[in-house]
């Protein structure tokens, strides 16, 4: 009994100790402030979760309809909603700046968790060699965007993060666990995985798919398991699959090269991989160290990474599953190499001495690195003392100087993430320049609410991130042209065209379409054909551009800010001549968002033909056995026009006529009393109302109506079939 006793009381203090030094790394002390997160794509996701707080939640909604950004678009049809819920349940005890970064901090942890798991040997016993891969893989930075490490994280992918440790722990219940309902537990976080990143789950079904078919359980444990995973995912998932003709594809880049794959700080693992697996190759067949789980992310990374077709995958998104294959073999095998060394090496001796010098010496490179910095050291002084204290207390054993030495090791490498911690998690308001963006909020406050485009440029990172002025929405009572989730809207490419010309430094970041650089006047007629209410600059040089144009008004400066009023409309005529587009099968537009080499016909080809000459022609999408002709007149009188949410309404002065709606384009919309709303180019929808007032709303469609009652079954099925295992639980 004082044995298990003993050996409970280690496996606390290690998960302690392992937690611990966590999330002081992850400086918790800045967690708690409550102030505005930012950094990267970060300082904007703030603004669809705060959306998705105030607007869905009470509406008992996981997605619907959202004009903060691009001229509205679908939120969470696209993207992820399972962060925006864990956030959502934090705000309730948490102001909104410490629930997100709690949310973001819980992500990483959870990844580590996920792999600790996962190299479990015991499974009644904490893994220090699990734990450390951990760090090891979370702590790497050669990548800070294609998810998983912490880098990525900050930059605003906990989605990937929450994504991939679901999907880790998935693999182990299915794998690994003793639980009797390790089946129906499995796909729960396989269903999380799924909710939180559609890519984790891509790259690991296959091999899910392989285990549940092979591995052992009674039939009706298996059938919970798929009820319950439909009951969670069909109706969100169905949305975006039966959608995805209104994704923009960003049309990135494919990469070709071996380095690309290989990151800098992932050669040593292969080395260390090969060298281990030759010492210790007959070791890790014998204890089946090695299985089918680590040589599949590793092989399947590779295989895909070079001969995936070029379409809605990018093939820099398989790094990090390349990296954890091999973070697993690795760690595997320097387990196996801990083993032998207990077998043969006891207590105190020149080797683990050796151990405690190399820890101590990193240690101190970790903190000579920091040392001119005192808000780091606050939190990172309490780390290097409890590795310290933790080895020497240890001192006896082999397994634990290993692990801490790596810790060490991990820690003493680490070159930009404490900045980037900091940098984030002080927020917008501990920015010395924030300043600037309060008083521009605070002019922009008197002003009618509208539609806003501005001018990107790098150096507005000073405010907190490139992406500040996406916060317009979260700030303000406006709503910004630019926002984050570029993929969700189709009004994206012809925004970033637009703006294109109207930037000193445009980013320019969807692929395949021809930029109008330097053409300030036709930028400036893109306002008007967007809807664009007021046009913000940000350098000198656009400001001058601005100032001399003729259909631009200055309102007020806020250094080095400037406001202009734009005279455009909402809702106006269509008299330009009329493009039929005869509307695709859901089949057709299904294809030909995910395969970008197709010979299938798609709206935004002829809308991006016509972007340049919206004055003389507009391609109207419609149904075959339909026929609209345009308007024959141009003045038009609109009144009481409000754009919310969930509806559009105004009082027309011209029933019967072809009404463009400068809002996006999506299904859902529907017209109480008229024809339409049709897809209209750029990106927009039109209408034919049959009366004066005029109203279009956001409403569930006959797919979504009918996946929802399908989960709802599921659902009811899974507690079925789990009272029925209960039920025969109690008799045997």
């Amino acid at each position: 009994m004082k044995s298990i006793s003993k050996n409970i009381n280690s496996d606390i203090s290690q998960k302690l100790f392992y937690l611990t030094v966590l999330v002081l790394f992850l400086r918790i002390d800045l967690v708690f402030q409550n102030n505005t997160p930012t950094g990267g794509d970060m300082g904007a996701h703030i603004v669809a979760i705060d959306t998705f707080i105030k607007d869905f939640i009470p509406n008992f909604q996981i997605s619907g309809w959202s004009n903060d950004w691009f001229a509205g678009y679908p939120l969470y049809y696209f993207y992820f909603p399972f962060p925006a819920v864990i956030t959502f349940f934090l705000d309730l005890i948490f102001p909104f700046g410490v629930a997100f970064k709690l949310m973001v901090v819980i992500s990483s942890i959870l990844v580590v968790y996920s792999i600790e798991k996962l190299l479990s040997k015991d499974l009644n016993k904490f893994s220090t060699i699990g734990a450390t891969a951990g760090l090891f893989y979370i702590l790497t930075e050669s990548f800070t965007i294609y998810g998983g490490n912490l880098a990525s994280t900050l930059a605003g992918q906990f989605s990937f993060a929450y994504s991939l440790a679901f999907a880790n722990l998935s693999i182990f219940y299915l794998i690994k666990s003793n639980n009797k309902f390790r089946f129906p537990i499995s796909s729960i976080f396989l269903s999380l995985c799924l909710l939180s990143h559609l890519i984790p789950f891509i790259i690991y079904i296959p091999i899910y798919g392989f285990y549940w078919l092979i591995k052992k359980e009674n039939m009706n444990q298996k059938i919970l398991s798929i009820t319950i995973f439909l009951a969670l995912v069909f109706r969100w998932f169905i949305s975006l699959f039966m959608n995805l003709e209104f994704t923009t594809n960003m049309s990135y880049t494919p990469f070709t090269r071996l380095e690309d794959l290989i990151k800098e700080d992932i050669i040593p693992v292969i080395f260390i991989c090969l060298a281990l697996m030759i010492v210790k190759f007959k070791d890790l067949i014998k204890y089946k160290s090695l299985n089918l789980f680590d040589l599949y992310l590793v092989i399947s990374s590779i295989l895909l990474y070079f001969f995936v077709p070029e379409g809605a995958l990018w093939n820099g998104r398989l790094v990090p599953f390349f990296n954890l294959g091999l973070v697993f073999i690795m760690f595997k095998a320097i387990e196996i190499f801990v083993e032998d060394l207990n077998l043969y090496q006891q207590g105190i001796n020149t080797l683990t001495i050796l151990f405690l010098i190399g820890t101590i010496y990193c240690l101190y490179i970790f903190y000579d690195r920091w040392s001119s910095n005192q808000s780091y050291l606050n939190l990172y002084i309490p780390i290097i003392f409890m590795i310290s204290v933790f080895a020497i207390l240890n001192l006896k054993n082999v397994e634990i100087q290993i692990n801490l030495l790596l810790v060490s090791i991990i820690f003493s490498t680490v070159s930009f993430l404490p900045h980037w911690l900091n940098w984030n998690f002080t927020g917008y308001e501990g920015k010395s320049d924030w300043t600037q963006i309060e008083n521009l909020y605070s002019k922009l406050a008197d002003l009618e609410p509208g539609r806003i485009m501005w001018e990107p440029n790098s150096d507005m990172n000073k405010y907190g991130t490139p992406m500040t002025l996406m916060t317009i929405p979260y700030f303000t009572d406006h709503t910004s042209m630019e926002g984050l989730y570029f993929d969700s809207s189709i009004t994206t490419p012809f925004h970033f065209i637009s703006v294109s010309g109207l930037a000193k430094r445009p980013s320019n970041p969807v692929g395949g379409l021809s930029y109008i650089n330097n053409q300030f006047d036709q930028g400036v007629e893109y306002l008007n054909d967007l809807g664009v209410d007021y046009f913000i600059s940000y350098t000198e040089e656009i400001k001058a551009k601005a100032m001399n144009s003729k259909k631009l008004i200055l309102l007020f400066s806020s250094e080095p800010f400037s406001v202009f009023k734009v005279n455009s409309s909402k809702v106006e005529l269509i008299y330009q001549d009329v493009d039929i587009f005869s509307k695709a099968s859901t089949q057709d537009g299904i294809l030909s968002s995910i395969f970008r080499d197709t010979d299938i016909d798609n709206f935004f080809d002829k809308a991006y033909e016509n972007f340049d000459e919206l004055d003389k022609k507009r391609v109207v999408e419609i149904s075959n056995d339909k026929s609209i002709k345009s308007s024959n007149k141009k003045d038009l009188q609109i009144t009481d026009l409000n754009i919310v949410n969930d509806k559009i309404s105004f009082f027309t002065d011209s029933p019967g006529e072809l009404h463009l709606i400068k809002v996006s384009y999506f299904p859902n919309w529907t017209i109480m009393n008229g024809k339409g709303p049709f897809r209209t180019s750029p990106s927009f929808m039109s209408v034919i109302p049959d009366n004066e007032y005029v109203e279009i709303v956001f409403e569930k469609t006959s797919v979504e109506k009918n996946s929802f009652y399908f989960s709802l079954f599921s659902l009811i099925l899974s507690l079925m079939i789990f009272i029925k295992l209960k039920q025969n639980d109690k008799k045997t």
